[in-house]
């Protein structure tokens, strides 16, 4: 058994100011829940405010066991993949169910298809008060009107519906799972510590609708689950999400402060046939490349880089599909980031996504 740091903000585990709280708790003991709801949007809580996590767990990754939720501040399902029509159509797509439990419970979703053919990118997000979770054991429920994020055990569905697409898709496990740091938890020194397991190939079938235009899609599906005590405000990262056409599965996790830059945590996993490799920092470079700049948000982002790992003599180049994949979540998680299909050359070929989040304190 491995004892998780507890960590603690000026007022408790979660990071309010006086002000805040007293303002929060007469709105919630005199109007309710929905005076909180008008609250936060009045009064929206900074980026690092907002991720602020903490929970005390003192056991490995079990699963199915911890497919399903946690008493935990912070905790996120998150989906992605690449899809395929019969007209031969190619999409991908992204899907994330975060439930906040601070002061009182809300849950997030953010949603993303980009179409390769137009470089169309769409976006979908919500916020919802209270915790619109179905108790299940070994498994999860999240409902949001006509919104969907169900699975356990490597059998999910995931249903999306919005005025400008759709989504709706059957996703099954076909690797074993990857637990991250070799028992499913990887630590973020003094940003906090973390559970985290992927499953990372899933079969995916199902219809996809752009406009009027339905289609039936297969494709590949990413998995990752993640909770525990640890605080994303204080970070920036590179994440990168790598399915190699040799039935390699490659995760690399690149967090730094973001006030300063440092390094936090280089990480990452090798799974093959079962049997899944931790990497560290020592065992692998990331190079970034040609950039882009959002010309909404001003942030510069690397669309290029070369990863290499010599021990097993793997050098790929990873190279965005579409640059146009920043997420504008100001409405709901109060930050920006970059997530995007990215296709993979080299040593090896494939598929897979990457996230970028280097947003500052100053937005």
């Amino acid at each position: 058994m491995r004892k998780i740091r507890k960590t603690h903000s000026k007022y408790g585990k979660y990071r309010f100011s006086r002000k805040q709280f007293i303002l929060s708790a007469l709105l919630i003991s005199f109007f309710g829940v929905g005076a909180w709801v008008i609250h936060e949007v009045l009064y929206p809580q900074a980026t690092d405010e907002w991720f602020e996590s903490t929970a005390v767990n003192t056991h490995a990754v079990s699963l199915p066991k911890d497919d399903a939720p946690h008493q935990a501040a912070m905790e996120w399902w998150y989906y992605n993949g690449h899809l395929n029509t019969e007209s031969g159509k190619q999409y991908s797509f992204h899907y994330t169910v975060f439930l906040v439990n601070n002061v009182v419970h809300h849950m997030v979703s953010h949603a993303s298809v980009n179409e390769h053919q137009t470089g169309k990118h769409y976006t979908a997000q919500r916020r919802t008060a209270g915790n619109p979770s179905i108790k299940k054991e070994n498994g999860f429920e999240f409902t949001q009107g006509d919104w969907l994020m169900i699975g356990g055990n490597g059998n999910d569905k995931l249903k999306i519906i919005t005025d400008e697409f759709s989504l709706d898709l059957s996703l099954t496990n076909t690797y074993p799972p990857i637990y991250h740091g070799g028992n499913g938890i990887i630590s973020m020194w003094d940003a906090g510590d973390s559970y985290y397991y992927s499953r990372s190939r899933m079969a995916a079938s199902g219809v996809i609708k752009i406009g009027d235009t339905s289609e039936k899609v297969t494709g590949i599906s990413w998995f990752d689950h993640q909770w525990g005590d640890f605080s994303v405000g204080v970070l920036k990262w590179d994440w990168f999400s790598l399915q190699l056409n040799d039935g390699m599965d490659v995760m690399i996790y690149q967090l730094r402060d973001k006030k300063t830059d440092e390094p936090i945590l280089y990480t990452g996993s090798i799974s093959q046939n079962g049997n899944t490799e931790t990497l560290s920092a020592a065992d692998f470079m990331v190079v970034p490349g040609k950039k882009w700049t959002s010309n909404k948000s001003s942030i510069v982002y690397p669309m290029e880089w070369v990863i290499e790992i010599p021990s097993r003599n793997i050098y790929l180049e990873v190279k965005s599909i579409s640059e146009n994949s920043e997420f504008d979540a100001m409405l709901t998680t109060y930050n920006i980031y970059w997530e995007g299909a990215v296709k993979v050359q080299g040593s090896h070929t494939g598929l897979g996504f990457m996230e970028l989040y280097y947003m500052d304190n100053k937005r």
